[in-house]
């Protein structure tokens, strides 16, 4: 049987940097294999921003985002169909964050100041079932009939408002700490990141849309009418989103990107 035998599946997808004023990258990754129903987004997450300052066009969090996509690619192709789509996942995972741990080790955690990372959510599709790991902040969408279902773990914005600590204090309360109700995952090559993943799975039907999305979009995905998203493309949707940034339109925007399934 072959990955697609149940459920039809097309692929869109988009991405667009950032517009802030600091001099950095488009950190987030993605891929869409319809023929392999894999299906992962990434975001890229650094908070040493001086480093942007003499390598403007280079990211250690978009290195690490390269890598980690790609280790986990290659794992789940390499596996047997027939295998627990979890433990495929899992897999895959682990052994990409050690591959991060690796990459962080060719400098100490001083000159870092904070360990460069991804997070997002990696899928595949298993005959007409979606199995996912989320990590961090991305989310996905499922669009049936009239009906919006949300997953993904949100990072919790309370955290924000612990203003008597430094920034870094702050990150690291909340980054991969797993006794912290606020705990914020990220593959930055720890160990205790896995104990901050999460799996679940969801079935597909027929004229279901899924939307893979980084954080930028989020707020757009949850708010816009279903008949606007069903027929925008991801460019749109990418455009679209930046009236719920902050500061005011156009001035702001994280990077975004987002894959559309349509099945």
């Amino acid at each position: 049987m072959k990955l697609l035998d149940i459920i039809r599946c097309e692929a869109d997808s988009a991405s667009a940097a950032h517009k802030r004023n600091i001099k950095k990258p488009n950190e987030d990754r993605f891929l869409a294999d319809v023929d392999r129903g894999i299906f992962i987004i990434l975001d890229g997450v650094t908070r040493v921003h001086a480093e942007y300052d003499s390598s403007p066009y280079e990211s250690a969090a978009g290195d690490v985002g390269d890598i980690f996509l790609s280790e986990v690619y290659e794992y789940i192709k390499s596996q047997p169909y027939s295998l627990d789509p979890e433990e495929v996942l899992f897999g895959a995972v682990k052994r990409a964050n050690r591959l991060i741990k690796e990459y962080r080790g060719r400098k100490s955690e001083e000159e870092w100041g904070f360990y460069p990372s991804t997070l997002g959510i990696i899928s595949i599709l298993r005959g007409s079932t979606l199995h996912y790991l989320c990590v961090g902040d991305s989310l996905g969408v499922l669009l049936r009939r009239r009906s919006k279902i949300l997953f993904g773990r949100e990072f919790a914005l309370e955290a924000l408002d612990l203003k008597q600590i430094s920034k870094k204090e702050r990150y690291d309360l909340y980054c991969n700490h797993p006794e912290n109700r606020l705990s914020y995952t990220v593959f930055n090559g720890d160990e205790v990141v896995m104990e901050g993943v999460e799996y679940s799975y969801i079935d597909i039907h027929e004229g279901d849309t899924l939307f893979l999305a980084s954080d930028g979009i989020g707020n757009y995905l949850r708010y816009e009418k279903i008949p606007d998203l069903l027929k925008q493309s991801p460019e749109e949707i990418i455009s679209l989103s930046e009236r719920y940034d902050r500061p005011p339109y156009a001035e702001y925007a994280d990077d975004k990107t987002l894959i559309k399934l349509s099945f």
